[in-house]
């Protein structure tokens, strides 16, 4: 099973004449609408076997949302409209077009900032008898990603016919709003595939403070690491550059941020905020951190971020993310192109 990690942070910065701080505007009863394409190259090795496939995944889907709060936090839903799975041989594993909305949903919440918390989450599950739309909650789903084989009972959305991608009988367009049981049955090729951009939507997020054109950064969390430099601020929308690392001896618990302004003349650090340290944790909660380190995945890559600065929205982001699994004798990686953009 495969499922991108999602990211930590990102962070985005502009100039017009002068700096300015970003905030979302969102609005009440109204609705964004993004296209979001990914390419997943999914390598895996287990028990001999060297397994190699592709899918490519188109989505159009809408955030909704339905009240802001006055600190400027909104609470919405995320529906799709349409999306379409394909494997390496170009065949259609998954497939559905025109859904009515609210039809495949998934409610959320996000502040000012644009970090979005999901209570459950969409995606799909592929196995030699059946591809389904799986409905869990969100700390469950993709949990064990690449490493789980056997039975599951899980809530349904729909099943669809791997060799054709159509729906399977018994599921229809308009009757699947309401999910229901049914028993996933997962060996070693199979993969899990978001149907929205989860990973990627953590990238809608925005700092605190101001930034200028050709201010550079540095943002850690955990083990990971992004770089950034702010490349442009032309009215509308500022663009930035942000290259991602993985560091497994970077404490779990700690985080920092540390910058430079274009020309010199500022720098800013905030060192170790964030949680306690993992070195005042007991001896075995110590063993249990370094094994979670070591089986959690090495993440690379770059992305390029734009920003709608004048209406405060979120633009475009593209780019390549390159994401390694090694545990218990499974391996994996994958390496992801991809390009989302509000229409």
């Amino acid at each position: 099973m495969k499922k991108l990690l999602y990211l930590f942070i990102a962070t985005f910065a502009f100039l017009s004449v002068s700096a300015t701080e970003l905030n979302y505007k969102w609005k009440a009863n109204t609705s964004y609408n993004f296209n979001a394409t990914i390419v997943d190259n999914i390598s895996t090795s287990a028990m001999g076997m060297n397994i190699n496939e592709k899918y490519s995944t188109t989505v159009d889907f809408t955030l909704f949302i339905q009240s802001v709060q006055p600190n400027g936090t909104a609470t919405g839903r995320m529906y799709l409209t349409n999306f379409n799975v394909k494997n390496s041989a170009g065949v259609s594993v998954a497939s559905l077009l025109n859904l009515p909305k609210d039809a495949i949903k998934s409610e959320f919440q996000v502040d000012k900032k644009g970090n979005f918390t999901f209570l459950k989450k969409v995606y799909l599950v592929t196995t030699p008898t059946s591809n389904v739309m799986v409905y869990a909650n969100a700390s469950e789903s993709g949990a064990n990603a690449g490493m789980q084989v056997g039975e599951e009972k899980v809530d349904a959305y729909a099943e669809f016919d791997p060799k054709t991608g159509k729906l399977k009988a018994g599921y229809t367009v308009t009757t699947i709003k309401t999910p229901k049981k049914v028993t996933v049955k997962e060996n070693e090729e199979s993969d899990e595939i978001d149907l929205f951009p989860y990973d990627f939507l953590s990238c809608m997020a925005v700092p605190e403070g101001d930034l200028n054109v050709n201010d550079r950064f540095e943002v850690k969390a955990g083990m990971y690491k992004i770089d950034g430099l702010v490349k442009s601020a032309v009215s509308p929308l500022m663009v930035i550059e942000e290259n991602i690392a993985t560091d497994k001896n970077s404490d779990m618990f700690q985080g920092s941020a540390n910058g430079q302004s274009g020309d010199g003349s500022q720098q800013f650090s905030m060192e170790g905020f964030g949680g306690e340290s993992q070195m005042e944790l007991t001896q075995e909660d110590q063993e249990a951190m370094s094994m979670t380190k070591s089986a959690a995945p090495n993440m690379d890559g770059k992305l390029t971020v734009s920003f709608d600065f004048v209406n405060g929205m979120f633009s475009s982001i593209k780019g390549n993310i390159n994401t390694a699994i090694d545990m218990m004798g499974v391996i994996m990686k994958v390496n992801s192109v991809i390009e989302m953009k509000r229409k």
